[in-house]
């Protein structure tokens, strides 16, 4: 039943570009997921030494930050009751359902209603790339079954566990919220480079409620970054394909008479 919802809404809002000359994209809401995901494993695979390299990146920082974490993370946690609750609001609204969600489906409807494909791409490719980033950290924060530092258990890696007070490694909130702004910075930077500073603030929040140790966050920001890079820049590869198209079609091409 839910595929069959979703096939009939993604024909009913099919993603139309009427406002390129003479072309009119009508490409599925799955149809365009799937060229998504294939022009990011391009990317992955053109830009692999690249993205291997940052990966070495957040794994030498995640060493040099990990003797640290106890005392920094005691230190941002003790912050006065004020700087408490601007963290409970990050935390609340930095969320992947409240909010990748509600920034992808603010951006889709705007697209929809303003008739601007780049938007509904855009709020697709950030939706994908937290999507993605979330499932890599919770695959691993489940095999590394790191306690919070909240619960009060010596620090160290447990091993596979199901329940939440072991998901510290990597921080989830984190990941998904820079995953969704490192997206749309590259396809939207005036909306994506606003929001980045806003996922900074959602780390800081889960190390500040003692959900998380800093190298938690530092791994999760480089993970969700890197997911969100690579599926901005699949997004804006599927737009030229759709503009160089609509430049192809008859309706766009100038008549004999008109050139004449």
């Amino acid at each position: 039943m839910a595929t069959k919802i979703f096939i009939l809404t993604s024909q009913q809002f099919p993603v139309v570009s009427p406002d390129m000359d003479g072309y009119c994209a009508r490409q599925t809401m799955p149809n365009t997921v799937q060229r998504l995901l294939v022009q990011a494993g391009r990317i992955a695979r053109a830009r692999w030494v690249l993205l291997s390299l940052l990966l070495v990146v957040t794994a030498v920082g995640c060493a040099l930050i990990l003797p640290h974490d106890r005392a920094w993370s005691q230190l941002v946690s003790s912050c006065d009751e004020p700087w408490h609750r601007i963290a409970t609001l990050f935390s609340k609204w930095g969320d992947y359902w409240t909010g990748t969600l509600i920034i992808t489906a603010a951006l889709w409807l705007a697209g929809v209603a303003l008739r601007r494909p780049a938007w509904r791409m855009a709020a697709l490719a950030c939706l994908l790339g937290a999507s993605v980033a979330g499932i890599e950290v919770d695959i691993v924060r489940f095999a590394t079954g790191r306690p919070r530092p909240g619960v009060g258990l010596p620090d160290g890696l447990y091993g596979p566990h199901f329940h939440r007070d072991y998901f510290s490694f990597p921080s989830g909130h984190t990941t998904t919220a820079f995953a969704t702004a490192s997206a749309l910075a590259v396809v939207l930077p005036p909306v994506g480079i606003p929001l980045l500073a806003g996922a900074g603030g959602v780390g800081w929040s889960r190390i500040c409620h003692r959900s998380h140790y800093p190298s938690d966050v530092w791994v999760g920001a480089w993970v969700g970054s890197l997911n969100g890079v690579v599926l901005g820049f699949a997004a804006r590869r599927c737009r030229r394909e759709d503009e160089s198209k609509a430049g192809n079609t008859p309706a766009a091409r100038p008549s004999s008479r008109e050139r004449s």
